[in-house]
Formats: structure tokens, C-alpha cells, sequence
């Protein structure tokens, strides 16, 4: 199955929503329920203090998808509307040119931090969810994690308290090994075969180079 890598089930839907319009039909303006969904993902991420007080008013389209600049057809970007200055900007100096008081002006957001901070599920940590649609369930505001059933994820992820956590079965990264020991024996485990002929070659090309050596 895909590995969705620390995508939380939220910032899936944001992603359905985000690719779910052909590519033709952008850029596609948020409204009504979606319109409210991304504006609590940018609430609960690092953007809550910034951008967010100052987007434009609904009527004005504060959140649009747009095309991306990339050559896919899936590239999409997330834009937002907001009245300046630009408040990331306008302390970093005059080479950061940060707009105007009021001045319209947009900025792309990257959509992995909308809901970046919601304490919820991953992705990889639910049965199936990378198979499942996830919106609108999880916007609805009766929606449980409760009923959802649990594995272990592919990667590590610590327990922080998480309830849906508690005695799971803890995975570990696969680690390559390298073989150590006398390479000219062959033993159990990782150390033989190939090593073993490995270490026999450089053997072999030192004995060589002595003898060479003592020859002249």
C-alpha cells in the first residue's frame, strides 16, 4: 500500500479537495464547507497568527486551488487572499518587499500545513485509510477516531500520550548491516557469502603485492 508518510487524516481530505477538480476547471475558489475546512486547518498550523487574521472576506474568495508550476497535471497549489502588509515580511527588511497597508495580495501555502498541528491519526496508523475517502467525514463535527480500527505504521512514530497508540506493536526502520569479521570465513549470518569472497579477493591481491614486493 502507499506510505502517506506523517499525513494525518485531515490534511488527506485537504489533498482529495485539493486534486479532486480537473486541471481545466482552475483555478476552483473555496465556499461553504470546504471554504470553512481550510480555514480551521490554517487555524490549527503555524499560520494561525499570521496570514489567517488577515485574509480578505468570503465574498472575496479568500482560499483558492490553483494550478501548480510544476509540468504534472497534479500539480495544485493552495492560494490565499489576505489584505497587507505581508505579516511573514514586513520585519525582514527592504529587500522583502511586504506590500501595503490594505493592499490586496496572496500567498501560497503549502497544504501539509493546514491541520499540521490537529492531534488525530495518521494516514498510516488507520486500516485502509489510504484506500478511504476522507472528506467530508472528517469534517463532520461528530466525527471519532473511536470507531476506526488501528495499525502499526511502516516508520516510527512516538507515542506522545496518544491513546490509539498505546500498546501497539512498535515498528522498526530496516537497517542494512555490514558484514563484519575475517572475510576468508565463512559464518551464519550477514558476515558470509559475498563478504566471505570479498574479503578472500583482498587477501589474495595483498598476498600478491608482497610477493611482488619481495621479488624485487
Amino acid at each position: 500500500m502507499p506510505v502517506w508518510q506523517n499525513v494525518n487524516l485531515k490534511q488527506k481530505a485537504i489533498f482529495e479537495i485539493i486534486q479532486r477538480g480537473e486541471t481545466c476547471n482552475l483555478p476552483y475558489y473555496l465556499q461553504g464547507e470546504e471554504l470553512d475546512f481550510f480555514i480551521r486547518g490554517i487555524a490549527q498550523g503555524p499560520h494561525a497568527k499570521t496570514y489567517l487574521p488577515q485574509l480578505v472576506e468570503r465574498e472575496k474568495s479568500p482560499i483558492y486551488i490553483a494550478r501548480g508550476h510544476a509540468p504534472p497535471t497534479y500539480s495544485r497549489v493552495v492560494k490565499l487572499r489576505f489584505y497587507g502588509p505581508d505579516p511573514v515580511l514586513k520585519d525582514a527588511g527592504p529587500n522583502w518587499p511586504a506590500g501595503q497597508d490594505g493592499e490586496l495580495m496572496e500567498y501560497i501555502i503549502g497544504w501539509r500545513w493546514l491541520y499540521a498541528y490537529w492531534d488525530g491519526p495518521l494516514v498510516d496508523e488507520v486500516d485502509e485509510a489510504w484506500n478511504t475517502k476522507m472528506w467530508p467525514e472528517v469534517a463532520k463535527l461528530d466525527w471519532t477516531w473511536e470507531t476506526l480500527k488501528f495499525l502499526t505504521p511502516p516508520y516510527w512514530v512516538p507515542e506522545d500520550g496518544k491513546p490509539w497508540r498505546i500498546g501497539r506493536n512498535e515498528a522498526y526502520p530496516i537497517r542494512v548491516v555490514k558484514g563484519k569479521g575475517k572475510g576468508g570465513k565463512s559464518g551464519a549470518g550477514s558476515s558470509g557469502g559475498d563478504d566471505a569472497g570479498r574479503g578472500s579477493a583482498v587477501e589474495e591481491a595483498l598476498a600478491a603485492k608482497g610477493a611482488g614486493k619481495a621479488a624485487a
